[in-house]
């Protein structure tokens, strides 16, 4: 289902209306119902292997005290399902159509499930109730385009939340927002006006029309990719919760380090707690694992060889600016003001056609 339909305006409406309208101690399990029930419309199977993992979490990681061996078990059976399909649905793009269809939303419900093995392993937030976890992983506005929200927020929100019309208006103004960017900033700005210029330029081979048509992707990932985050976070404060924001102006930041803190948080951050540290913890090495982080986000996307080159790019521009950055010279304190600010803008022009040309991989 596309997120920009009627349908799926219906579907968010209708279940801020129901989930808001049930009393307090159903509203989860309402929420839980009307999740399991969309997915059923589009992915049967979605529903299923979900709710499997509602099953692992907690058989694996839910208990008093969890060991490293229940917390690899459950870890290890959801990296075997989310790698079969993911490699089975690159199997598929290359082999026109034979192959296996990707789960609706496996992505992004796998990545919290090892989220909160990991966290219960770890000791850093507590046991739930089982009740409580069902809401967390059937969660509707973020099953599909995240973000990948914590555990912890998750439970915070839950025990606090009220019907506040201010969290309402904010919520829905968060959407409008999104929209915003999806309809009118990607698909009638740069498609469609933008996408026009180009096609009057001509000569489809032409240096200038190859970069155009960089540019132009870059922006719209960023659009659409934003715009359908903004509709997540929106839909979930309708809802009375607060997740992570996955966007914080990523092209105008100075650095490849300071864009990955930027573009898309949510699975920047959980690959920093979850691989980086690891990598790094084994082999005193912060280059392995800046590289560890962006293959894992590469082949998280698509287990295929253009998302582990993509990943292996990125990586290495990670590791060029560790470098730079520790070893690199500085400005003397008596620069000129406006030179400091020149050079600002010259790093982030730099840093945001790395980041477009990256896209070319894909």
């Amino acid at each position: 289902m596309q997120y920009d339909t009627i349908t799926w305006l219906g579907w968010m409406w209708a279940t801020v209306g129901l989930y808001w309208l049930a009393p307090r101690r159903w509203r989860l399990m309402t929420l839980a119902a009307i999740s399991a029930l969309f997915l059923a419309t589009i992915s049967p199977l979605s529903v299923a292997i979900l709710a499997s993992f509602v099953l692992v979490a907690h058989l694996t990681a839910n208990t008093r005290d969890p060991s490293w061996k229940t917390a690899g078990l459950g870890v290890g059976l959801v990296i075997l399902v989310l790698g079969y399909y993911k490699l089975n649905t690159a199997i598929d793009i290359e082999n026109l159509g034979e192959g296996v269809l990707l789960p609706l939303g496996i992505s992004y419900y796998s990545f919290r499930v090892i989220h909160f093995i990991l966290e219960r392993y770890k000791r850093h937030v507590d046991r739930v109730s089982f009740h409580d976890l069902i809401g967390y992983l059937f969660f509707i506005p973020t099953l599909v385009v995240g973000p990948i929200h914590r555990i912890d927020d998750f439970i915070y929100d839950l025990r606090r939340q009220r019907f506040d019309p201010a969290m309402l208006s904010d919520g829905a103004e968060r959407i409008v927002y999104g929209y915003f960017k999806i309809a009118v900033l990607s698909n009638f700005l740069v498609e469609g006006r933008f996408g026009a210029y180009i096609d009057s330029l001509g000569a489809e081979t032409s240096p200038l029309v190859t970069y155009l048509l960089i540019v132009q992707n870059g922006f719209n990932l960023y659009f659409q990719f934003s715009g359908y985050s903004d509709i997540a976070i929106g839909f979930a404060r309708l809802l009375g919760f607060r997740v992570l924001e996955n966007f914080n102006w990523p092209y105008l930041q100075p650095n490849i380090s300071a864009f990955w803190r930027s573009w898309h948080i949510s699975l920047s951050r959980w690959a920093r707690d979850y691989i980086y540290g690891i990598v790094v913890s084994l082999t005193r090495s912060p280059a392995l694992g800046a590289m560890g982080v962006m293959i894992v986000i590469g082949v998280w996307h698509e287990i295929s060889f253009r998302f582990l080159l993509w990943g292996a790019y990125h990586g290495t521009g990670l590791i060029v600016w560790q470098k730079w950055n520790t070893h690199g010279p500085a400005l003397p304190a008596a620069t000129p003001p406006w030179l400091v600010n020149a050079i600002y803008v010259a790093k982030v022009v730099f840093t945001v056609h790395f980041v477009w040309f990256g896209f070319v991989i894909l």
